[in-house]
């Protein structure tokens, strides 16, 4: 492993330097090639996020941990930039419906590099994107947010739609709907939330959450600054823990009936058959002992109908 890291390593930082060159160049660029140049550096930062994704297998925990900073602090430094010299207009949204989903800028399509990195907002394409925000006890719907109309409906095709859940509290969350393919899904600053999510075609990105249950089957899984989770999870890469305490994983289970189970599986192109839950990596724990930060729930801990409940809670 050690081999196969160092060479990883080698190509990495030399795109990451160039990269970083770039940045500290960006304020010499004019005006009319900045959106270009910007564009480039997130679709370059981005593919380089997915790429340590797919070999975080051969990485050692050291270097993982390296290039994951290292991206992380390229994206945010990529941020501040983009929104010192290309400042986006200010939108006000008045409408206060419930179920209306208020359209910010949304996370990165599942079908670009950019589905699988901590990208920041506004480097979001606003057309995929769903949102419930700033809510508490309350059960909150897909099928309830306001979709397209015909004609934009007809424009998108069915590329699958990313949702970000940001501020809830005490809420139950269910985003099954075979009418809506999902892509990323992005949660942060939950509290005491039961949320149910259906194979999606992209990553499930937590932050800042507590005291919660997750149940979700995605291609890549990310949870930060997070504690006490009961995490049912389907997962065909090895999902990855930052700052978390208290996780606990269990495997997805039969959420649905096996027909609309497998065809959710395969709209999302997720193999039902590869489940790497139990294979947690902490990028806080670089020893090789067990990371005291998660651990598999035992059988008798298991709330196999803990996803049943929330889906019987929708409206008739």
């Amino acid at each position: 492993m050690s081999e196969a890291s160092n060479e990883f390593r080698t190509e990495f930082d030399a795109e990451r330097q160039d990269i970083e060159s770039q940045l500290s160049d960006l304020v010499n660029v004019s005006k009319i090639d900045l959106t270009t140049v910007i564009d480039s550096l997130v679709q370059r930062i981005h593919a380089l996020e997915k790429t340590v994704t797919e070999k975080i297998t051969i990485l050692t925990p050291y270097d993982a941990r390296v290039c994951v900073e290292a991206i992380k602090s390229m994206s945010e430094q990529l941020s501040q930039l983009r929104t010192k010299l290309a400042p986006k207009p200010k939108f006000s949204f008045k409408s206060r419906k419930p179920t209306a989903a208020s359209v910010l800028q949304p996370p990165p399509s599942p079908n670009n590099p950019a589905a699988c990195a901590a990208s920041s907002p506004s480097d979001i394409d606003q057309t995929l994107f769903m949102k419930f925000e700033n809510r508490s006890s309350e059960h909150l719907f897909i099928g309830s947010i306001e979709q397209p109309r015909a004609d934009e409906s007809s424009a998108m095709g069915h590329r699958a739609r990313d949702v970000a859940l940001t501020n809830l509290t005490d809420c139950t969350i269910n985003l099954v709907h075979s009418g809506i393919p999902l892509g990323a899904i992005h949660v942060r600053n939950l509290k005491r939330c039961t949320l149910v999510i259906p194979p999606v075609s992209g990553s499930i990105l937590l932050h800042d959450c507590e005291d919660c249950t997750l149940i979700g089957a995605c291609h890549q899984s990310r949870m930060h600054t997070s504690s006490n989770m009961d995490i049912y999870l389907h997962v065909t890469s090895e999902p990855i823990i930052e700052d978390c305490t208290k996780m606990r994983f269990a495997p997805y289970g039969q959420i649905l009936p096996s027909d609309e189970l497998n065809r959710l599986f395969e709209t999302a192109q997720l193999n039902p058959d590869k489940n790497l839950y139990a294979k947690v990596k902490d990028f806080n724990w670089l020893r090789q002992q067990q990371s005291p930060n998660w651990r598999l729930l035992d059988s008798s801990e298991i709330k196999a109908d803990a996803a049943a409940i929330v889906l019987a809670m929708n409206p008739e």
